[in-house]
């Protein structure tokens, strides 16, 4: 059992150390040093939650809170800071997604029988 988490200690210092990980740290730093995308990305979760909360309670969407999450969104997108750590995040979720399909067959073989 120590071998097996003495590998698992050298996978994670290896994805810690990936580039993938190291550019979603420095992106997430970036982005967080930007105070005015930090506001806009926390106004457009706020309004993404007060809409999907509407439509969970099955009550009306007023026409002016889609226009706000829209336009809230266009703001978003339109920031590099935002679209580096969204490419970041892909990429290091892309990574992991990987890892975790060769851990899945692996593990799938102690399944059998």
């Amino acid at each position: 059992m120590s071998e097996v988490i003495e590998l698992t200690e050298k996978l994670g210092k290896a994805i810690c150390e990936s580039q993938e990980a190291k550019n979603l740290r420095e992106a997430r730093k970036a982005l967080n040093a930007q105070k005015d995308v930090i506001q806009l990305l926390n106004d457009y979760q706020a309004q993404s939650d007060k809409v999907a909360k509407l439509e969970e309670e099955r009550k009306p969407v007023e026409v002016e809170d889609k226009h706000k999450l829209q336009e809230l969104h266009d703001k978003l997108v339109s920031s590099d800071l935002f679209k580096k750590f969204t490419a970041a995040q892909v990429e290091y979720v892309d990574m992991m997604r990987r890892v975790n399909q060769v851990l899945r067959k692996h593990l799938a073989e102690t399944e059998r029988d």
